[in-house]
């Protein structure tokens, strides 16, 4: 929040009465505690990935020699 904005928010809170303040003190700390919604993860189509190396040639000793060769 930038300091202009804050100062603004605070100069209106300023004018609120004091059960006005309980309030609104109140809202906040309700909406603090409350649980954020968030949307549910598509699940991921983790068999799609089977079969995606079949019938390829690749071994732990192929995979460390590539590695090495790029250094």
């Amino acid at each position: 929040m930038s300091e202009q904005a804050f100062k603004q928010l605070s100069e209106q809170v300023d004018m609120l009465s004091y059960a006005e303040r309980i309030r609104l003190l109140d809202k906040i700390v309700k909406t603090l505690h409350s649980p954020v919604k968030t949307h549910k993860r598509e699940a991921s189509d983790f068999n799609a990935a089977f079969g995606l190396w079949k019938d390829r040639d690749i071994s732990v000793e192929g995979i460390r020699t590539k590695a090495w060769e790029r250094f």
